[in-house]
């Protein structure tokens, strides 16, 4: 409790500690389905710092859950076209090797969402503007001090703009403040990987990019070896980053980097004089892999570059976070509704963890002899197998033995802990895909064409719709060869069950002959309702 009544004291249900990304996809992902949190953030603005620029289906259909995906295409649609990477002698000079990027494949055999190129800024401003409308409490510009724990609430200490103290006492906490996460650590938190996998000095500086890229769909380059520099620009082409390494025990970065220095590499780089350029500053930082010891400890949730750091290999990094939001989210709205005993929360860290540690391990393999390859399967998995066709492993899951962890996401046919396999339908859903068919941070009954068994058992156990939907596929599909019933691997006559964050809890390919006892103890074992039990037995269980 507060000790001192003279500070106020507020009690959201959810406190979020961190406005980029992962926090403010967090805050949608929670108002959008009626959970008012509160989030506070020390910055008074959005970063205008070079960070994260593509971001892959399985993250925008995440946005499309929450209507937000649209408004982010339409930042994109503003933009030049930018989804290549070259290899270039500089980037006013020869290419030696342009390819597209792999999140610019077309994805639409398997996904409603295409990927999205928009730098993170644009796309934070966006989940911004929906989780306020949504509902949620988003507070810059306010500083968290320090948190103690109990055994049913969290409190925070917090300073506001005016450097007033209030604290907040919730239910949860989300600890989404980077890398260097003050919640982490003051938990005793360790982390296991590569915290230093190379050190990197970023020089930032602005210029007139447009003649230079000259309408090339670049959104990033590389120069050669021995120097190799990393390049990359805002979407108005009027700033940038050249990224170098360098090794910190042969001299003192700020001193070796000096005005000259910076001024030299940013110009071997854009082959430019120095006349066509200004150098804006500079930055060190380290490049890591690794991933925390732990993402829980009893109320308090790490996500983001809290709960891990991904090299910027692949463009994973920002992607895991936002997908860690909403894996967890989903919960707890199932929690706080009512619907789902706290301990679902207890499936959060064994599922996202072992995504990071995954994601991890792709993104130092694609570093190549620049680091240490982790112990693993040492397989170079695809883009699309890392970002969209991960498989958790669930708890008492007898099919998954055998199974990969990550698979192109078109091989998956419904297996319980991968995605919902995507197909635009027709009939009553004309123009909907199957994804658009899970709503509300509710779980979904979706059953074959001849389903109807288990369509029935899903009204019988959850009448209201209050936290179980239901829906029928249609025989034939929209826009795909295959049939949905066939897409999602249940046939005429199957069925599944499907998470709020679209993942699959269970499936089968028949009727059986109490389908509505087999599907309460699915449900009952996939999420323990609350109200599933009052529903069945007149009390809570």
């Amino acid at each position: 409790m507060n000790s001192d009544s003279r500070i106020p004291t507020e009690k959201p249900a959810v406190l979020i500690v961190g406005g980029s990304i992962v926090g403010v996809s967090a805050a949608l992902f929670l108002a959008a389905r009626g959970v008012t949190p509160v989030l506070v953030e020390k910055h008074p603005a959005v970063s205008t710092r070079l960070r994260a620029k593509l971001f892959y289906p399985r993250t925008m259909e995440a946005y499309r859950s929450v209507g937000a995906d649209q408004d982010v295409y339409a930042v994109q649609h503003r933009l030049p076209p930018a989804d290549h990477a070259a290899v270039v002698s500089s980037l006013a000079g020869a290419e030696v090797r342009r390819w597209r990027l792999p999140a610019a494949h077309d994805f639409s055999d398997v996904s409603p969402s295409p990927s999205a190129f928009v730098k993170q800024a644009d796309l934070e401003e966006v989940a911004r503007a929906h989780a306020r409308t949504a509902g949620a409490d988003l507070r810059f510009g306010h500083r968290f001090l320090r948190l103690s724990r109990h055994d049913d609430h969290v409190v925070a200490h917090v300073l506001d703009p005016a450097g007033e103290p209030y604290t907040v006492e919730a239910d949860y906490l989300l600890a989404a403040d980077g890398n260097s996460s003050a919640i982490r650590e003051g938990l005793g938190i360790g982390r296991s990987g590569s915290k230093a996998v190379a050190h990197v000095m970023e020089i930032g500086f602005t210029a007139d990019l447009r003649q230079v890229l000259d309408g090339r769909r670049l959104a990033l380059a590389w120069t050669g070896l021995p120097e190799r520099a990393f390049l990359s620009w805002n979407t108005a082409q009027d700033r940038g980053t050249v990224s170098v390494t360098y090794d910190p025990d042969a001299a003192d970065p700020t001193a070796a980097f000096d005005t000259a220095r910076c001024h030299d590499t940013v110009s071997r780089a854009l082959g430019l004089p120095a006349s066509r350029f200004t150098v804006t500053g500079t930055r060190s930082w380290q490049m890591g892999g690794w991933v925390a010891d732990s993402y829980r400890a009893g109320r308090v949730f790490l996500l983001g570059d809290a709960a891990h750091v991904t090299p910027p290999t692949g463009g994973f990094g920002a992607n895991t976070g936002i997908q860690d939001a909403w894996n967890l989210t989903a919960k707890l709205v199932s929690v706080l509704r009512g619907d789902a005993d706290p301990e679902l929360l207890d499936d959060y860290e064994p599922e996202r963890r072992a995504v990071a540690g995954l994601t991890v391990e792709q993104a130092l393999l694609r570093l190549g002899g620049r680091a240490e390859a982790p112990a693993g399967s040492h397989r170079l998995l695809s883009e699309a197998a890392v970002a969209i066709g991960y498989r958790y492993r669930l708890p008492g899951d007898d099919q998954g033995h055998g199974l990969p962890e990550a698979d192109e996401p078109g091989r998956w046919r419904g297996e319980p802990g991968t995605r919902l396999p995507h197909a635009f339908l027709t009939g009553r859903y004309d123009g909907l895909s199957t994804h658009d068919l899970v709503r509300d941070g509710r779980y979904l009954v979706l059953a074959g064409p001849e389903g109807h068994r288990w369509a029935r058992a899903g009204r019988e156990l959850d009448p209201r719709g209050a936290f179980l939907g239901v829906a029928l596929l249609p025989r034939q599909a929209g826009s795909a060869t295959a049939r949905p019933a066939d897409a999602c691997g249940i046939g005429d006559h199957g069925a599944m069950l499907v998470r709020p964050d679209h993942v699959i809890t269970w499936h089968t390919t028949r009727a059986t002959p109490n389908t509505t006892a087999a599907l309460a103890e699915l449900t009952r074992r996939a999420l323990q309702p609350a109200r599933l039990c009052r529903s069945m037995t007149g009390r809570r269980c």
